[in-house]
């Protein structure tokens, strides 16, 4: 099944929000964090892009990157729907954004999701143009640790 993104539009709010009810339950689950509120938000930045992840014609999951200073990215938010994992198309939509966007990216792992852990350390040990990748401390009480990588290739002007 290929692997596709789309933006995620900020009328689709409600749609986003439905799936980050069940993400946030998922890797942060003593926050209390209101989906449409954050869906809100997230879809109304300026510093902020969002994509629906797509296997076929299916919607599969979102991911949500936030543009830093300097030409650097956060991936922040990662999700494909339980029914749809371990089928590899989680490492194709990360291949995906991340080529996307060429240099330095970070990324904080959720405390209470072992398999993001064990998904992202083999991810981005597989994916042929990441250099750099290092382990760090968590940037928030929610994160167990944090990766840090550069994805080589043109960089967009």
């Amino acid at each position: 099944m290929s692997v596709s993104l789309s933006l995620i539009l900020p009328r689709e709010r409600g749609r986003l929000s439905s799936l980050l009810a069940p993400y946030f339950a998922d890797v942060s689950p003593n926050a209390d964090i209101d989906p449409l509120q954050r869906a809100e938000q997230m879809l109304n930045r300026k510093d902020v892009t969002a994509f629906w992840i797509h296997a076929g014609d299916l919607r599969t999951g979102f991911a949500i990157v936030l543009n830093l200073p300097d030409d650097r990215r956060e991936l922040s938010e990662f999700m494909i729907l339980p029914n749809y994992r371990r089928r590899g198309l989680g490492t194709a939509a990360a291949a995906l954004i991340l080529n996307e966007f060429p240099g330095f990216w970070r990324m904080g792992i959720s405390r209470h999701s072992r398999m993001a852990a064990a998904f992202w350390g083999t991810c981005l040990s597989l994916l042929p143009n990441v250099s750099g990748l290092r382990e760090g401390a968590p940037f928030t009480d929610q994160q167990i640790k944090s990766f840090t990588f550069e994805i080589e290739g043109p960089h967009h002007g």
